[in-house]
């Protein structure tokens, strides 16, 4: 069977889309590559397109989407990220009921803290992910103060903010950007599959 990760959220602009596709990015250039299959469901989005680590779907049809899932879900050894819609309650029911794991981005604010923390009450099996995270000394002593508001059981490791991670989505962009970018998205899957309690090596592609 497969595994599927939900990247979710009522509030746009928190980075799901490159979330999304730097798990499936990671998935595809770990020493053992998993294959992965990452679904674009915003109407607003295009699918991405180019030669990849990793396999673009187009998930925008609602009506599609469940038997899609169905059909994905029933392949072994594959990891599925389904890039999630801001405001989009009918999307988050069906990931409620189909998701291995919800993750929710949020950014070093107020607002976006307060937000996640909202999520968290309604997706109860959760867990926040705080993206584009700051790294210069001084704004992350201010920063760390959104952390805290969200339950550190509750909160995985910080993503930082990448260099030129939003062109993985770009599909002229991606080949340059695919080697810098996967030692820090190898760790991202990792980190995802070790919350699920999923050993890397049970998803690679057998030889």
């Amino acid at each position: 069977m497969a595994k599927l990760i939900a990247i979710a959220g009522e509030k746009g602009g928190t980075g799901k889309s490159t979330i999304a596709h730097l798990i499936g990015h990671g998935a595809g250039s770990l020493p053992h590559p998993i294959d992965a299959a990452v679904i674009t469901t915003d109407q607003g989005d295009e699918p991405v397109t180019g030669q990849r680590r990793y396999l673009p779907i187009d998930g925008r049809d609602l009506k599609k989407l469940p038997a899609m899932l169905e059909r994905l879900d029933a392949q072994d050894r594959l990891l599925i990220v389904l890039d999630g819609a801001a405001a989009r309650p009918e999307l988050d029911q069906l990931i409620q009921k189909v998701a291995d794991l919800v993750v929710l981005p949020f950014g070093p604010s107020v607002q976006d803290a307060k937000r996640v923390l909202k999520d968290l009450e309604r997706l109860p099996a959760a867990v926040a992910l705080p993206n584009r995270w700051v790294t210069h000394p001084d704004v992350k002593v201010r920063a760390q103060r959104f952390l805290e508001m969200v339950p550190g059981e509750r909160r995985l490791p910080p993503v930082s903010s990448l260099s030129r991670v939003d062109e993985l989505l770009d599909g002229e962009a991606y080949g340059r950007v695919s080697t810098p970018l996967s030692r820090r998205a190898q760790q991202l899957v990792i980190e995802l599959l070790h919350a699920m309690k999923v050993h890397p090596l049970d998803l690679a592609a057998r030889p």
